[in-house]
């Protein structure tokens, strides 16, 4: 292994003071699988006081957990006190605290010569493809950190590796204290699977254990779908859809949160066929409150639920108009996500394929947009002011006038003029 100098010079500054130092943990895994690492994390003898003496620049990220960030050329080095099975003490055997690692293919060290220290054959399960934990104790390993076991499928998701069945059972045995984590932990190792090369089964893999019904429990219906436009029931079809669509976080999340409305507008017609009226305006609901609950940022929550919410409009009359207000109800920045989206869906529904509606409306859109026709309020030769200089009063009946205007500009952008627009909020309505 070869270390970067910046990484040489942290190791070289622990050992030239008698502390034990080595590279652990993931960076030591992505090496031997011929990735380059994001970072590096180094194991050492010294404590967390001691590591902030010899480094002029520290950071402390982790103190309770005996973890500081050191900051040297640039660079920055996650440095941690070896850890020992007592609560808050420390050790300075480099076995103990890679004993205590979530798992094995994470529980190996490389020393500052580059030899491997595997005391728990990571190596080979990396060969194997195989999650276990050190000492394959999963339950002791679990109840430390209940993270732990959502952070085992995100493994499954991202390396395409399966979980050794004592790991396995031990999630379905202790899925339930995923409670007990922070939902930021949660939302973050929810996006990692979303985002990695096998999002299906990772999401297969948290309904298999238990762990979906404790992140998402809206999502584990599988739905029965009686149509002829669906040969999948919602759960599979759910995760054609996110297999479908880009490595993108909003609209994976979109997919997999897109027909979570559909168990509440079930209904069955004469002919024995399913229906689900509305479930996307239901779903575009219930997508708020889910992705408030797992606390994510109020820019993704707008924009899944507004994907969400749209991945039905493929269906607009084919007029300029209704192509401008679909532009105006999903925003230009969500386009290409609700694109994607649309396409999945149709591909994890029943054959045979029809895109010629959706590629209608892509094109008539992508029309309007290059010609930068007037779109919104905003793009109104007339403003708030220009209406209430000729006599409107501040208040709801001004917005109504303003979008009574729009509706024109949109139909005919001729009228986007002054002149017109002013003639055209008189004879709609009587200034106060």
């Amino acid at each position: 292994m070869e270390m970067p100098a910046y990484l040489v010079k942290v190791i070289s500054t622990l050992k030239q003071n008698g502390y034990q130092a080595f590279v652990v943990g993931g960076c030591v895994r992505d090496i031997l699988m011929g990735n380059e690492p994001a970072d590096y994390d180094v194991a050492t003898s010294a404590t967390v006081q001691e590591i902030r003496s010899l480094f002029r620049k520290t950071v402390p990220t982790g103190e309770k957990h005996g973890t500081v960030a050191v900051l040297i050329d640039g660079f920055t080095v996650e440095v941690s006190t070896f850890k020992s099975y007592e609560l808050g003490e420390s050790s300075t055997g480099l076995e103990q605290d890679l004993s205590l690692r979530d798992f094995t293919v994470n529980a190996m060290a490389v020393d500052e010569n580059g030899s491997l220290y595997d005391p728990f054959g990571g190596k080979q399960d990396l060969l194997n493809k195989i999650i276990k934990s050190p000492r394959n104790e999963p339950e002791q390993r679990f109840m430390e950190d209940p993270l732990r076991m959502l952070r085992a499928i995100r493994f499954c998701s991202t390396f395409g590796f399966s979980m050794y069945p004592d790991t396995y059972q031990a999630i379905t045995k202790h899925y339930a204290l995923l409670q007990k984590v922070a939902p930021e932990r949660i939302r973050g190792e929810l996006n990692l699977i979303l985002l990695s090369g096998l999002p299906a089964l990772g999401i297969r893999l948290m309904l298999e254990t238990g762990l979906l019904q404790q992140v998402l429990p809206e999502a584990v219906a599988g739905f029965a779908q009686r149509s002829i436009r669906h040969n999948k029931n919602v759960f599979e079809h759910t995760l054609a859809v996110v297999e479908g669509v880009p490595s993108r976080l909003k609209v994976r999340l979109a997919a997999l949160l897109h027909d979570i409305g559909k168990p509440n507008t079930f209904s069955i017609d004469e002919n024995g066929v399913d229906h689900f009226y509305g479930h996307h305006l239901e779903g575009q609901k219930m997508v708020e409150n889910i992705l408030r609950r797992l606390k994510y940022d109020n820019k993704t929550i707008g924009d899944v639920s507004v994907l969400v919410g749209e991945h039905m409009s493929r269906y607009p009359k084919v007029r300029n108009s209704s192509f401008k207000k679909l532009i105006n109800r999903v925003g230009k920045h969500n386009l290409e996500d609700l694109f994607d989206l649309q396409k999945a869906d149709i591909m994890g529904a029943a054959p045979p394929y029809d895109f010629s509606e959706l590629d209608d409306i892509q094109a008539g859109i992508n029309q309007i947009l290059s010609e930068r026709l007037p779109m919104s309020i905003k793009d109104l030769a007339v403003k708030g002011d220009d209406l209430i200089e000729i006599g409107f009063e501040p208040g709801p009946e001004l917005g109504r006038v303003l979008d009574l205007l729009l509706e024109e500009v949109l139909e005919d952008p001729d009228k986007n003029e002054r002149a017109i627009l002013l003639g055209l909020a008189a004879k709609n309505t009587t200034p106060v």
